[in-house]
């Protein structure tokens, strides 16, 4: 008998096994058939059967090379090309310099709204298809941050201290071990809670610990609809996105009632703080959005602006801490860092302001660089075609279909020796010191437009050679 019971499970095991094999092939058959321009070549494609599946399947190990290939091949000759993703959905790839031609579309021929909406599984990663559909909480910030950041900057750098005192200490003799990237990722989180939610939520070890869970959790469910066939993500988006429902209930019982006094305080026309959720129930009331001004809706964006707030900055933050590190000692990076920030900090009369940060040009750079060679993302910019139409690029004479998606490669511009000088070097100052060699000419050399060649080599500001958040309107 236990002979025939371990028989029927060793076959029903494997019956499961062949369907689930079965299934990943039939959704990476049916993602396969994406639609793209017929007319460009592909990289990455072999012969034979099934081809667009293997070359999905192979770019898991080969986004790198694959993009070199490309960049080299057409990229760098003005030419477009297919590249497999691993997805099973394959990207347009333009040039660089093509770049005005797909940003200057409108959101209604080319979105990168919808790429998102796909990308981040909106149907059912984030509480409701509702959040990601309308993105009211990028339209809040966008129209809120820059004109309230003076006001923003010192609770931040108040809340930096104290989430440094409270885990890396003040010893200088006693040496403790540090995980830097859970570190940061709890600072990164209360840093950023600062603004949104304000004290004392901000360093309340539950809201922080869902908050970050449930970043890690956006990614985990993503990953795994990605292996999911079509027809059964309406079954399976629900079950992987469990634990982003139980993170949005532990959260929302303590935001809610906050949620709830602030809109009553501004009601009543009391003093309010100068943070987030302010910032969202007044646009909604005067934009007449009183769908977005429930309690319970805004509690549901603080889950998005978290993930945003803590998933790719904690990357871009450890990978500057571990690229200011792993610096030759001869090149004295910390050492230039902590002159510059002393001496400003001095100037400032120990106040950061909008205008002192500025100022900080060499750790400007330390960062830009650092998203430039150690950039965790190999493709940007990308745009959905959702005309129904498609997209003609007339100049190489294709059209993107309804659907296709369209982005141009980050990766190989970011370490293009003919663009960057020792392209695979991390060298902390690259764009300070040229900065720094302006501001230090004489005066009658200064001229405006000269000025503001200077202010574009910042880390904010992005062109067709420097991509690591996206470039145009929805770059961020």
């Amino acid at each position: 008998m236990d002979f025939l019971i371990a028989y029927f499970t060793a076959r029903s095991a494997l019956s499961l096994l062949a369907l689930t094999l079965a299934l990943l092939l039939a959704a990476r058959l049916r993602n396969s058939k994406a639609t793209v321009p017929k007319t460009l070549p592909w990289v990455g494609k072999p012969t034979g059967p099934l081809a667009e599946t293997r070359a999905s399947y192979a770019s898991f190990n080969n986004v790198r090379q694959w993009l070199a290939e490309g960049y080299a091949k057409y990229s760098k000759k003005g030419k477009s090309y297919i590249f497999p993703d691993f997805s099973g959905k394959p990207t347009i790839i333009i040039p660089n310099d093509k770049l005005r031609w797909l940003i200057d579309n409108s959101d209604d021929v080319a979105s990168v709204a919808a790429v998102h909406y796909d990308l981040l599984a909106g149907d059912y990663n984030f509480t409701s298809p509702h959040i990601l559909k309308t993105l009211y909480h990028e339209h809040v910030v966008h129209r809120s941050l820059a004109r309230n950041l003076d006001d923003v900057i010192p609770g931040t750098w108040d809340e930096i201290q104290h989430a440094f005192r409270d885990t890396w200490g003040t010893d200088t003799k006693v040496w403790k071990d540090i995980c830097v990237f859970d570190n940061l990722m709890q600072t990164i989180a209360r840093v950023s809670n600062r603004m949104f939610v304000g004290l004392p939520l901000c360093r309340n070890k539950t809201y922080l610990s869902n908050m970050g869970a449930f970043a890690q959790d956006v990614i985990l469910c993503m990953t795994l609809l990605n292996f999911t066939p079509a027809f059964t993500k309406p079954l399976f988006g629900r079950i992987f996105s469990i634990p982003n429902m139980i993170h949005y209930k532990r959260t929302s019982r303590l935001t809610v009632p906050i949620i709830a006094q602030r809109i009553e305080d501004i009601n009543n026309k009391r003093e309010v703080p100068n943070d987030y959720l302010t910032w969202h129930i007044k646009l909604a009331n005067a934009e007449s959005r009183p769908e977005e001004a429930t309690p319970e809706m805004i509690a549901r964006y603080l889950m998005p602006l978290n993930f945003a707030a803590i998933h790719t900055t904690t990357f871009t933050i450890v990978n500057t801490f571990f690229d200011i590190l792993g610096s030759e000692p001869s090149k004295e990076v910390l050492e230039g860092l902590r002159e510059e920030a002393e001496r400003v900090f001095a100037e400032a009369n120990g106040v950061w302001t909008k205008a002192s940060l500025s100022k900080l040009v060499r750790a400007d750079s330390a960062i830009k660089e650092s998203m430039r060679v150690s950039n965790f993302a190999t493709q940007g910019v990308q745009r959905k075609v959702v005309a129904r139409e498609g997209l003609m690029n007339s100049e190489e004479g294709w059209t993107a279909p309804y659907g296709s998606i369209i982005g141009i490669d980050v990766h190989s511009v970011h370490h293009d020796p003919d663009v960057y000088p020792e392209p695979n070097t991390y060298d902390a100052f690259r764009f300070s010191r040229p900065r720094e060699g302006f501001e230090a000419g004489a005066g009658g050399d200064k001229d405006a437009r000269g000025s503001l060649g200077m202010k574009n080599m910042g880390m904010i500001t992005t062109s067709d050679t420097f991509v690591p958040f996206g470039h145009g309107r929805h770059a961020w």
